[in-house]
C-alpha cells in the first residue's frame, strides 16, 4: 500500500523561514484594499449613527483591518470627534473603540 503523505513531504524538506514565507504569501494574497467612500456615504453613516444613539438601536459595523473586514455589532455609546473614533458596547458589555477611517459599511441590526 502506498501512502502518500501530501504536502507534509514537501514541507518537511522545506526551512522553516520557507514556510513562513509561503504562509505569509497565502495571507497576502486574500487582503482588500482599505474603500474610498464619497461623500453621500459618510452622510449617510453619519445619518445611522445619530439615529441609531438617539434611539440606542444596536448597528452592525463593517470595519477595515490590515486588509480584512471584521463585523462589530452593537450599540454607539460614544461618538468621540476630538480623536475620531466610536465607541460601541456589544451584547457581551465590551467597548470597541472604531476609527472613522476604518468603517467600510454601518448597518441596522435585526
Amino acid at each position: 500500500m502506498i501512502r502518500d503523505r501530501g504536502t507534509k513531504k514537501w514541507t518537511a524538506m522545506m526551512l522553516p523561514e520557507h514556510v513562513k514565507m509561503l504562509k505569509e504569501l497565502n495571507v497576502d494574497y486574500y487582503r482588500k484594499k482599505k474603500p474610498v467612500l464619497d461623500e453621500q456615504e459618510l452622510e449617510q453613516i453619519n445619518e445611522t449613527l445619530h439615529i441609531a444613539m438617539e434611539l440606542n438601536q444596536p448597528l452592525i459595523f463593517t470595519v477595515w483591518f490590515d486588509g480584512f473586514f471584521e463585523d462589530v455589532e452593537g450599540t454607539v455609546h460614544f461618538i468621540d470627534q476630538i480623536n475620531r473614533k466610536i465607541h460601541v458596547v456589544d451584547i457581551k458589555e465590551n467597548v470597541h473603540k472604531i476609527k472613522f477611517d476604518a468603517i467600510a459599511e454601518v448597518e441596522y441590526a435585526e
